[in-house]
């Protein structure tokens, strides 16, 4: 299917039908910001939306429609997710379609499925291999190498708050044990917005969750915990201290290469 000279996936067809019917009073790149906060306070106590903005913004029939958005990305995903090897990425394909037409906003694309695929079949991840992806977009890496083996612990990382959200919910839907981190990857601490713990307890709850962290030590102490790294540090919260062992977990020190796992 093709529309304005774009080639829109037959399975997003309803799902761009419903967004453009907000989108055609409000702008696009906030509808679709506002949808991950909702989609991700559907699954969080504490993620930290504005509500009164958005019930400010849209009307009530408006807020419906947002509801008809989540149900129409997990109706996408039940058709796409067979098998546990199965993964599709809703969120950054539908990013990628708005980047051709709106590149002040939607200015990036990300690498391909099938690209991920085949870097994730080629590296062959083990099931207790820690993960790490210091720029991660929407989380496709990932959900790559937890097709091929699924059970590792992942560590991502985009300056772009709207990608951190991508990620979140993709790995959160995928099952992916994680967390989520909207900061500068290679200068750990210097730009954090926030971040998403994922799935902490979903072996033995069976219910996708998802908590926000808005302190910068607790996100990293996070990250040490799980790696049983000795360094913690106090849980005051300060932008630009220093979690410059954050990044030789996702660089190679030796030879300043990112590393993936």
């Amino acid at each position: 299917m093709a529309k304005n000279g774009r080639y829109i996936p037959e399975e997003l067809k309803n799902f761009i039908k419903i967004f453009d019917s907000l989108a055609i009073k409000h702008s696009r790149y906030q509808v679709f910001d506002d949808f991950l906060d909702l989609f991700i306070n559907g699954f969080s106590f504490n993620h930290d939306i504005d509500l009164v903005r958005i019930r400010t913004i849209y009307s009530l029939e408006e807020r419906y429609v947002f509801g008809n958005l989540i149900k129409e990305t997990i109706s996408i995903l039940n058709q796409k997710l067979i098998t546990d090897k199965c993964y599709y990425d809703v969120f950054g394909t539908f990013y990628e379609l708005q980047s051709m037409t709106d590149k002040k906003y939607f200015a990036q694309f990300f690498t391909p499925m099938a690209v991920c695929t085949f870097m994730a079949q080629i590296l062959e991840p083990q099931q207790k291999e820690f993960f790490s992806d210091p720029c991660c977009g929407s989380g496709r890496l990932s959900l790559a190498a937890n097709s091929v083996s699924n059970g590792s612990f992942h560590t991502l990382v985009d300056k772009d708050y709207t990608c951190a959200k991508m990620s979140a919910l993709n790995l959160m839907i995928h099952g992916l044990d994680c967390i989520e981190i909207s900061d500068n990857g290679l200068a750990p601490g210097r730009n954090f917005i926030g971040a998403f713990i994922v799935n902490r307890y979903l072996r033995s709850e069976k219910i996708p969750r998802v908590k926000f962290i808005s302190n910068v030590n607790e996100a990293y102490n996070y990250v040490r915990e799980r790696l049983n790294l000795d360094r913690k540090l106090e849980s005051k919260n300060k932008i630009g201290v220093d979690h410059s062992d954050m990044k030789n977990i996702i660089v190679d020190p030796k030879t300043n290469q990112i590393k993936l796992f």
